[in-house]
């Protein structure tokens, strides 16, 4: 009985391949497409196929299509190497502009084929468009809390940043450039440090860098008191 199942999966694997590579041969997209959903009704998991369908729609804009069908081969856990997979559903989602996503997915790819050039390529796309991405986000966070500074005669707020965001001050040279790829672990050490600076109030507007004679050079000398603090805080250069 299994000897029988097993030549009846074989036979529908066979023909379901026959239905893809048709469809390859084609050159009319709605052809393929018509092979391809062949091939599937056949062997719903075929991955060959799925990926053709993927890329079908890719073709035609139809970006959500062609990522669900990457995702059914992901899904499938039949695949070995999903670099091929990683790569097309990468580039479906540059398409839709979600940068972060598709640099997620194409560093994934790599692992599975390291150093292919045209996937180095694309990362370093990626990479530059969500480092641009954060270095105005930075910037905006940062005329948000001057603006907020200016619309005092002296500040004497106490909002410090986030002790995540002053521990990567402390530890981590140019921690800005690179804060959103998630590589530097804070220890539990460093966090109390920074909360042992907070609550002394060794952190404040007084050891800023911006800080000059009780005014904030960073704004045109805007007064503020010196144990006052700002999400703009820096820690001074001893």
């Amino acid at each position: 009985m299994n000897s029988i199942k097993e030549t009846a999966k074989r036979e529908t694997t066979a023909a379901s391949q026959k239905f893809v590579l048709m469809g390859n041969e084609e050159t009319n997209p709605e052809k393929k497409e018509h092979y391809y959903k062949m091939a599937l009704e056949l062997e719903p998991k075929n991955a060959s196929a799925l990926n053709k369908m993927g890329l079908l729609f890719y073709q035609r804009g139809d970006l959500r299509e062609s990522i669900r069908f990457f995702d059914a081969i992901i899904d499938s856990g039949k695949v070995r190497n999903l670099y091929p997979i990683y790569f097309n559903k990468s580039m479906a989602l540059k398409a839709l502009k979600e940068y972060e996503a598709a640099l997620n997915y194409i560093s994934k790819a790599l692992t599975y084929n390291a150093g292919n050039p045209q996937a180095e390529e694309l990362k370093r796309e990626l990479q530059d468009i969500v480092d641009e991405k954060y270095r105005r986000q930075a910037e905006r966070e940062k005329q948000a809390a001057y603006a907020g500074l200016k619309k005092e005669n002296i500040y004497k707020s106490w909002n410090p940043p986030t002790i995540s965001v002053l521990a990567n001050m402390m530890y981590y040279k140019d921690w800005h450039a690179h804060k959103h790829r998630g590589d530097f672990e804070i220890t539990d050490s460093q966090k109390q440090k920074v909360v042992a600076k907070l609550e002394s109030k060794e952190f404040c507007c007084a050891t800023c860098n911006y800080y000059t004679n009780g005014a904030c050079r960073k704004r045109k000398r805007m007064q503020v008191e010196a144990k006052a603090i700002c999400k703009a805080f820096q820690p001074g250069i001893d």
